[in-house]
């Protein structure tokens, strides 16, 4: 039992990340001894490459505003362990997460006796999110896929839709190398009955529709992706209708598109007053997220990540400078010489993180190499005038860190200018008494 929930995070963080694996069984014995009947519940499964997270946030977004009690499971989290289980918007409390996080501690020890081996950890993850929602009686879920799609614990649940954004190179050791095998494990989470809807580029069509017909599921592609209207604030129209997007990005237009296509197929209903007005709204870090300053930070974090952010990058008609971190698993030199189309000038970085390893091998002429990450900040916003941004970028986890490094940097300074301030009026209240006598 852990009385503290930063103990409990500490926990689960550390269970065993992957186990090999050739089917879903253990994750279906553990849901079936949950003894959780969702036959009733609307559930919507998203998958993909990039985007997956932003079209499910959108999605649990149309529906919450729809007035239906929605949960919405995401990973990885941003700024707080919170974020990966929410309802209608709202992160799960610290005392609701603890007492689920006390809840899959004993239940993965019954489990272990029952079935002879423990959980992983995103199998742990998913069934806590399984079972909050379940408990607060949710009437829809939208789950994103962690990994993949064919053996991801989230697939465990027969969906009554589900969604693909795209597909491009990431998680290669678990997915294979080639697009065909990363889009065949995606396109696992279809099971007879399905109803597919995905926005993957048309060269994907005949494997999708292929897998489609064996599996006996339905398709709808969505390949009239508009040009945006304008850029700041992001517009566009689509079959009609206008549409102003409060994140910024081009790749958002074709995850919104995307997101009310799904949350139209399980609610026909939903009136493009709550669409519209559902994007308008939402914001989420990491996605372009702009702070004071001209600096802008997201989370590409594979190739493909990075080839949408320097496809908006190129309509800012602005000198850009790049901070950049990545672990050390993905196409590092691939996304340096994406980013080179842009800029030619790139601060490579490290960060707090057990995974990282040095990024000095891929240091490329013309680019410098920093270690203290906020030293490098400090130095490029020291550089930026009116016609130029800071891009920080390279990965998920490095921009998290970033976000939160950032706004404790901003503290700081306003903290200490309130202290200049509070001095400068002590020294002006005592020359005024000074006068006075």
């Amino acid at each position: 039992m852990f009385n503290q929930l930063e103990v409990g995070i500490t926990w689960i963080e550390s269970q065993v990340r992957f186990k090999p694996k050739g089917d879903l069984n253990r994750m279906k014995k553990a849901f079936e001894m949950l003894d959780l009947d969702y036959s009733k519940i609307i559930k919507i499964h998203v998958a993909g490459t990039n985007g997956k997270g932003s079209v499910a946030n959108y999605t649990a977004a149309m529906l919450k505003n729809k007035q239906y009690k929605t949960g919405l499971f995401q990973s990885p989290y941003i700024l707080e362990f919170n974020e990966r289980m929410s309802i209608d918007m709202k992160n799960i409390s610290d005392e609701k997460l603890l007492n689920y996080i006390n809840f899959i501690y004993d239940f993965n020890l019954m489990f272990s006796k029952s079935y002879g081996e423990t959980l992983s950890f995103f199998e742990l993850l998913t069934l806590m999110a399984l079972k909050y929602f379940y408990d607060e009686e949710v009437e829809a879920i939208v789950m994103e896929v962690g990994i993949g799609g064919l053996l991801d614990a989230t697939n465990i649940l027969d969906y009554d839709v589900s969604a693909i954004t795209n597909i491009g190179y990431d998680h290669m050791k678990q997915l294979g190398n080639t697009l065909e095998s990363i889009a065949l494990n995606k396109l696992g989470i279809l099971k007879k009955g399905s109803h597919l809807i995905t926005t993957v580029d048309k060269e994907m069509h005949p494997l999708f529709i292929d897998y489609c017909h064996k599996v006996g599921a339905t398709y709808e592609f969505i390949t009239d992706i508009p040009e945006p209207d304008n850029l700041d604030p992001l517009k566009y129209t689509y079959e009609g209708e206008a549409y102003r997007v409060r994140m910024k990005g081009l790749f958002q237009i074709k995850n919104t598109i995307l997101a009310q296509k799904l949350a139209k197929y399980v609610e026909p209903h939903l009136g493009n007053f709550i669409v519209r007005n559902t994007l308008k709204e939402l914001r989420l870090p990491a996605r372009f997220q702009s702070m004071p300053g001209h600096i802008y930070l997201d989370g590409a974090h594979n190739l493909s990540g990075m080839q949408e952010l320097v496809r908006h990058l190129k309509t800012l008609d602005k000198e850009i400078f790049v901070l950049f971190s990545a672990l050390g698993d993905k196409d590092i030199t691939g996304m340096l010489n994406t980013l080179k189309e842009v800029t030619n000038d790139i601060t490579l970085t490290e960060f707090d993180d057990a995974r990282f390893t040095s990024l000095r091998p891929f240091l490329q002429e013309g680019m410098r190499y920093n270690e203290d990450p906020i030293s490098a900040f400090k130095y490029l916003k020291s550089r930026i005038d009116i016609d130029e941004v800071m891009v920080i970028t390279g990965s998920l986890h490095f921009v998290s860190y970033m976000i939160k490094a950032i706004k404790k940097y901003q503290q700081e300074i306003f903290d200490y200018q309130n202290m200049l301030d509070e001095v400068k009026g002590y020294h002006m209240n005592f020359e005024e008494e000074l006068d006075d006598e």
